[in-house]
C-alpha cells in the first residue's frame, strides 16, 4: 500500500496553496510555516476530492459522501492553510454548486490550536481567501445563515472544547502533527514548539489525539487525514485504531522529503 500511496503523490498534481501573502516572517517566528508535510497534505486532499479523477463518483469521496458533510475540524490549524484549501475544494464540487441543488446550511469548518498566534493567523487567513470567520461558542452558529462555508476557531488543546457537544458530528478531521522525535520533556508550552515536537518516537501528542479523532469522527462515513513519518511506527497506530474503534487506517499519498518519508 506503499507503493501505491508513492505513485498517487509523484501522478497527482501539486495543489494550489491559499493565498498567505497576509503573512510576515514575524508571523512565522510564533506559528509553523508551511512546509513538505502541509505540501503534502493539501495535494493528497485534491486527489481525494478531484471529481474529475475516473471513478471519482463511485469512490468513498464520490457524491453520496460529500452530500453527508456538514461539519469538519483541523486540530492544530497553524496558519489554516489545510482548512482554507480543503473549503476551496469543497466549493468547487458540482454536486454542491449545481443549479437547482436543494438549498443546505452553511458547512462549518473548526478549528482548533493551543497557540494563540495560530489562531489570529487563521483568522487573517480566512479573511484574506473571503471566508467567513467567528470565534467559539456553538451558539454562534444560529446567527448565521446559508452562506457557503464558515470557519469557527477555538483555542484549546488538541480538541478538547468540542468532545462534549460534538462526539460523532465531525465529518472530516485534519491533523498535521508534531511528529518530530524528541524526549517528552521538550513537548510543552503552547507557543510554536508545540506544532514540532512529538516526544518518544513523535507520538505523545498523537497518541493523545486519536481517541479524541475517534469519540468525534462521525460513522459510518467521517474520515481523518494525518501526517506521520516512519518512526512514528504508523503500523502500530493502523492496529490500534482497528482494534480500539474499528477505524481502518491506510497511506493515501507518501512522498520522500529530505531524510525522511511523510505518509
Amino acid at each position: 500500500m506503499n507503493m501505491e500511496a508513492e505513485e498517487r503523490a509523484k501522478s497527482s498534481p501539486v495543489a494550489s496553496m491559499p493565498s498567505l501573502d497576509h503573512l510576515s516572517r514575524a508571523d512565522y517566528e510564533h506559528v509553523y510555516e508551511p512546509s513538505d508535510d502541509t505540501f503534502l497534505f493539501l495535494d493528497a486532499l485534491s486527489y481525494e476530492y478531484d471529481k474529475s479523477r475516473p471513478g471519482w463518483r463511485e469512490s468513498r469521496r464520490g457524491d453520496a459522501t460529500i452530500q453527508n458533510i456538514n461539519r469538519t475540524l483541523e486540530v492544530g490549524c497553524g496558519t489554516g492553510a489545510i482548512t482554507i484549501h480543503f473549503i476551496k475544494l469543497w466549493q468547487s464540487l458540482s454536486v454542491i454548486n449545481a443549479v437547482g441543488s436543494p438549498k443546505r446550511p452553511p458547512l462549518f469548518h473548526h478549528v482548533t490550536d493551543i497557540n494563540p498566534h495560530a489562531i489570529n493567523v487563521t483568522k487573517r487567513t480566512a479573511a484574506a481567501n473571503g471566508i467567513i470567520c467567528i470565534e467559539g461558542s456553538l451558539e454562534h452558529q444560529e446567527q448565521c445563515d446559508a452562506t457557503n462555508s464558515v470557519l469557527q476557531t477555538w483555542q484549546c488543546d488538541l480538541a478538547s472544547a468540542l468532545l462534549n457537544d460534538l462526539s460523532k458530528q465531525i465529518d472530516v478531521i485534519f491533523f498535521n502533527p508534531p511528529y518530530v522525535c524528541t524526549p517528552n520533556e521538550e513537548v510543552r508550552g503552547c507557543g510554536i514548539e508545540a506544532s514540532w515536537a512529538g516526544g518518544v518516537d513523535g507520538r505523545l501528542v498523537l497518541d493523545r489525539a486519536l481517541p479524541q479523532i475517534a469519540q468525534l469522527l462521525a460513522f459510518p462515513h467521517g474520515v481523518a487525514y494525518f501526517i506521520s513519518i516512519d518512526e512514528n511506527k504508523p503500523h502500530e497506530i493502523a492496529q490500534q485504531m482497528n482494534d480500539m474503534y474499528g477505524i481502518v487506517v491506510e497511506p493515501l499519498m507518501r512522498r520522500k522529503c529530505k531524510n525522511e518519508y511523510l505518509t
